[in-house]
């Protein structure tokens, strides 16, 4: 599915994490002791360690090719002209040639692409309209990966993080009682809701903010259906099966003999109300690609283990290729890269920039 319509010092280096992994596994589990006072069950254990990297590291990038279809498309958009940065314009790629921009420059060790990665960031933290939340979050992600993986100098750092901390808060058009991208992560459990969670999970782990992030985990948590306190605003859809409403929903879950395991209601009742056969929809597609990167940038940095909800984001994966006979196409075919690195093993093939990602099938192969 396709999108809907000064230059700092080569010196500077890339987000360090190791001080932010340990903050976070100790800030993870004091968040999960106060959480767990309120939720049915005890929560499952955090990741036991942070990774490098927001999205991907410098040393996972070492050893990718620079052969290849994936290769030769993310360079493309490397080295062509990139035009104006937005957080606005929620069918921009913009975001997606930046990282492309990123990627290449780190794998190449390219002083130049690095150069010019920096110096379209300081233009977008110079000049950036905003117009509603979807859109916000679905560019921030891959600006932000960008910045970590090529480095700032220190003055262009703290303009870029007093930049992050505005756009968390700035009041805009948002989803489920949101007015801004924090609070749409926090109340939307629809793709709005998943595009802000993973938007406000990369800006928490780029600025080290491990209290916030802890918070971000535990509503994706109550997202992938783990009993834990949360404030979503769920809907009466019929797709729900359970009283106790969640994103997704749980292993077993049907209506009629019919299999309901993995769907996602507050996405799937977009495409119509429960019938059978059900009907296929984009929807569920794009909040799968929100979640999936709210919880592979959640994973790395230890935060929430990747296969919480007993296997929720694979599951929704395969109801839609399964029951629903709705394979990713387009841009939804990064997650399954994504998807397979945990575990999965779905059927790969080329795809475009996603609504909030790209490249998964150079960086996640």
């Amino acid at each position: 599915m396709a999108r809907e319509q000064v230059v700092a010092p080569n010196t500077a280096q890339p987000h360090e994490s190791r001080r932010w992994g340990r903050t976070m596994r100790a800030v993870v589990v004091s968040a999960a002791l106060v959480m767990s006072a309120t939720a049915l069950t005890p929560l499952p254990a955090a990741a036991a360690a942070a990774t490098a990297g927001v999205w991907v590291s410098a040393a996972e990038i070492a050893s990718l090719p620079t052969t290849g279809k994936a290769w030769d498309a993310m360079k493309a958009a490397a080295v062509k002209s990139w035009g104006t940065p937005t957080i606005a314009d929620q069918s921009s790629t913009d975001d997606t040639n930046t990282l492309a921009g990123a990627l290449v420059a780190v794998r190449l060790n390219d002083d130049g692409l690095r150069s010019k990665v920096r110096v379209h960031l300081a233009a977008l933290v110079a000049s950036h309209p905003y117009y509603r939340v979807l859109g916000l979050a679905r560019q921030l992600p891959s600006y932000i990966i960008a910045a970590d993986l090529v480095g700032l100098d220190p003055s262009s750092r703290l303009a870029f993080e007093a930049f992050l901390r505005e756009a968390a808060s700035h009041q805009m058009e948002g989803h489920s009682g949101g007015t801004d991208l924090r609070s749409t992560a926090l109340l939307s459990p629809n793709n709005w809701g998943t595009m802000s969670r993973a938007a406000m999970a990369a800006i928490d782990v780029y600025l080290g903010d491990a209290a916030d992030l802890a918070v971000v985990a535990n509503t994706q948590r109550a997202w992938l259906g783990e009993p834990v306190a949360n404030q979503l605003r769920f809907t009466t859809t019929n797709w729900h099966t359970e009283v106790k409403q969640a994103g997704v929903n749980p292993v077993g879950a049907g209506r009629d003999g019919h299999p309901l395991d993995g769907v996602q209601p507050e996405d799937q009742r977009r495409t119509g109300s429960y019938t059978w056969a059900a009907p296929k929809g984009s929807y569920p597609h794009e909040a799968l690609q929100g979640a999936v990167l709210a919880s592979v940038i959640l994973d790395r940095a230890g935060a929430l283990p990747f296969g919480s909800g007993q296997g929720a984001l694979i599951r929704a994966e395969e109801w839609l290729i399964g029951p629903d006979g709705n394979p990713p196409s387009g841009d939804d075919r990064n997650t399954p890269y994504m998807l397979n690195r945990y575990g999965a093993t779905f059927a790969t093939g080329s795809t475009s920039a996603a609504k909030n990602i790209a490249w998964a099938d150079w960086a996640y192969a």
